[in-house]
């Protein structure tokens, strides 16, 4: 059977991989931005000698950990999402059906955005940011890096859903709006 298959092990463990990656990717992101805030308070307020670069350099780890934590989402399925339609249909084969359209659009977008974003990198390796004087293809570049990752896991987590359900429990993991 599928499920028990070399493949999907596989499969499984590279999710879980890349799950535990990013995590700690933002993890460090979050942490040192805390860190730089928590340091940028004490010299304004204690010391009374702000430093110039602690706002943008925080802006720019909150960007790269929120868009790395999409791939955290995709793989825990706690995304966002509008199940009125899924959740209104019966027939299990329909909301494979949807479930499957659903993913592609995802999909397609992510794709979408990785091309586009990929762009605006080389548009920026020419502009350098204002208080640390380095290129602002490294803050352009979480989109596309986080793009990847979204991909990756999206494709992968399809592939769980699929081999071990046929169609995902949305009814539990998704929030509804």
């Amino acid at each position: 059977m599928l499920k028990d298959s070399v493949f999907i092990s596989a499969v499984d463990r590279l999710s879980s991989l890349l799950d535990k990656a990013v995590g700690a990717l933002c993890g460090l992101f979050f942490g040192t931005m805390t860190f730089i805030v928590l340091l940028g308070v004490f010299f304004r307020y204690v010391l009374n000698m702000p430093l110039s670069w602690v706002e943008e350099t925080s802006r720019y780890l909150m960007i790269w950990g929120a868009s790395s934590a999409i791939s955290l989402g995709i793989k825990a399925d706690e995304h966002v999402g509008l199940t009125v339609l899924l959740d209104s249909l019966k027939s299990r084969l329909l909301k494979g059906v949807l479930y499957t359209f659903v993913m592609f659009s995802a999909l397609a977008f992510f794709s979408v955005l990785l091309v586009y974003s990929l762009r605006m990198v080389k548009d920026a390796q020419s502009m350098q940011t204002q208080a640390l004087g380095v290129s602002m293809a490294i803050p352009y570049l979480a989109i596309p890096v986080s793009m990847v990752f979204a991909v990756l896991q999206l494709i992968l987590s399809f592939i769980l859903r699929i081999a071990r359900d046929g169609v995902p429990k949305h009814e539990l993991s998704v929030i509804d709006i």
